[in-house]
């Protein structure tokens, strides 16, 4: 079986018809692209799912068969990050708007957690961000604390791009030194028309994960 051959995607108007992808798909639409009282900013809970919804670019996706271990976890998530790559549009304005939730029905969040772990800085490496949500996830908001917006009733993990605002989420200071240090590398390859203000931050925060290394810090 080849990467591609480890998960099937469907589109929204698939997944609304699929009584395992519906209550998803309704999540996704009725709070994840809402506004919430308790967010702490303007927006949407997740500020680039309604333009990706109107530009028809999610995919839901179900692992083939279903997963039931890490190791299938692994080939499913290797799966969802190569289909994310050869999803179109490959370039252009838009490439950056495309996005595949793989659901996981009744997948225990330890066996989600470990691999969403070891396999994020590969994803990162390549331009993309990789999302982990499970049922009384307890990551904190970005601008609430109390807000826990990584909640999903069902867990998932979600394959979209990296874009400038991800900075906070490559720096969070749960990760190690050496982590963010090659998160923030990649940030900088793949981030190259973020402001200056931006690059610079991300620059002092590689000199300061190498610092914490003992290592020399970023000269760039």
């Amino acid at each position: 079986m080849n990467d591609l051959a480890c998960i099937r995607l469907f589109d929204e108007r698939e997944a609304a018809a699929d009584e395992r992808l519906r209550p998803i798909a309704d999540w996704i639409s009725g709070h994840v692209a809402r506004p919430h009282p308790d967010l702490g900013r303007r927006g949407a809970v997740c500020p680039f799912v309604p333009l990706s919804q109107r530009l028809g670019l999610i995919r839901f996706a179900l692992a083939t068969p279903p997963v039931a271990d890490e190791a299938g976890l692994k080939a499913a998530t290797s799966a969802l990050k190569a289909h994310w790559l050869a999803m179109e549009p490959r370039g252009g304005p838009h490439a950056i708007d495309k996005t595949i939730v793989l659901v996981l029905p009744g997948l225990p969040e330890d066996v989600v957690v470990r691999v969403h772990n070891r396999l994020k800085p590969e994803f990162v490496g390549d331009g993309m961000m990789l999302g982990e949500f499970f049922p009384d996830h307890p990551g904190p908001g970005l601008h609430n604390p109390a807000f826990r917006p990584l909640h999903s009733d069902t867990p998932l993990l979600v394959a979209r791009s990296m874009v400038a605002n991800d900075l906070p989420f490559l720096t969070e200071r749960r990760y190690p030194a050496e982590r963010r240090a090659g998160f923030v590398a990649a940030f900088l390859e793949h981030q190259s028309s973020a402001s200056a203000a931006t690059r610079r931050r991300a620059r002092e925060e590689l000199e300061l994960a190498r610092g914490e290394m003992g290592r020399c810090p970023f000269l760039q």
